[in-house]
């Protein structure tokens, strides 16, 4: 019998955590909350390769495709708002299966993340006309003046992260290495916790990999959702645009490339993105119990 105050179940992509998380569900009349930052978004459904609609019918899914693809979504911004959840599931006496790939949302609820404030959109819009306006350069060179700390951190060349440093400085008028200094709140408690990590071998990880990037290349709807993505103009800075497959799609749409160099592309960068989450989990979730085989999880 599944008996636990909480679920957590992560792994590389393709791993098979998604399924496992299902059958899970199915035993112990829990419910299935989403750990992936690509997820969230409600534009990328199949290139994330998020639960069919029919799989969401089987078990209740929460905070899957919520969130606009024109928004910044941080990891603050999720342990927000799986709090609350989490707050009235133990009230109701509900198993919640936290699952995805990513680590830094799985440290989150561990108190392992610092605690920086939520940037607001009109900051957001501030730095990203300076960016457009007069670039990369300039904002670094404000971060040097007003965040030196920041600054000297930061590579000369790192965009997302010298915006987010200065972001942070403008609104809060603190250092961004002051601000990582705090960490937030244990949203989960108490030792009757499950936590797996679902890790098969390299070659089964590579085929189901590959297995799903043929299909997703023979859906009409794959390209139909990058089609209406690439209609919202939103910039290559923003999180969603920064999905495994959605800048390759682009160029394919717009002609700079072949299906079968897209095919190659997309599936190079998932096996690398698998291998750095993989390198990740050994040195953050070595205490998680791991398996090769969602199935060893019901024998163990």
């Amino acid at each position: 019998m599944i008996n636990y105050n909480a679920i957590l179940i992560s792994g590389p992509t393709a791993s098979g955590k998604s399924n496992l998380a299902l059958d899970i569900a199915k035993k112990c009349n829990g419910v299935i909350i989403n750990a992936d930052s690509m997820q969230v978004y409600n534009d990328l459904s199949i290139i994330t390769a998020k639960p069919t609609v029919y799989q969401m019918s089987l078990v209740p899914h929460f905070l899957y495709g919520f969130i606009d693809s024109r928004i910044r979504f941080s990891v603050g911004d999720w342990l927000k708002t799986i709090e609350s959840l989490l707050i009235f599931l133990n009230k109701m006496k509900i198993v919640p299966i936290i699952v995805g790939g990513t680590g830094l949302y799985f440290a989150g609820l561990f108190g392992e993340v610092s605690t920086i404030p939520q940037i607001n959109q009109e900051t957001r819009l501030k730095w990203q006309k300076i960016q457009d306006n007069d670039g990369l350069e300039y904002i670094y060179r404000f971060l040097q003046k007003n965040d030196p700390l920041a600054a000297n951190s930061i590579n000369v060349n790192d965009k997302a992260r010298i915006i987010r440093a200065s972001e942070v400085f403008d609104q809060t008028g603190k250092s961004i290495k002051e601000w990582q200094k705090n960490t937030g709140e244990i949203l989960v408690k108490g030792d009757n916790i499950k936590k797996i990590y679902v890790c098969p071998s390299k070659e089964k990880i590579h085929n189901n990999i590959s297995t799903r990037i043929e299909s997703m290349l023979e859906s009409d709807e794959f390209f139909d959702e990058i089609k209406i993505l690439k209609e919202k103009n939103i910039p290559l800075s923003y999180p969603s645009m920064k999905a495994i497959g959605v800048r390759e799609v682009i160029e394919y749409l717009e002609g700079n490339n072949s299906l079968e160099e897209l095919k190659i592309k997309i599936n190079n960068q998932t096996k690398r993105y698998a291998k750095r989450q993989i390198t990740w989990a050994k040195k953050k979730m070595n205490d998680w119990d791991w398996f090769e085989n969602t199935e060893d999880f019901f024998l163990s």
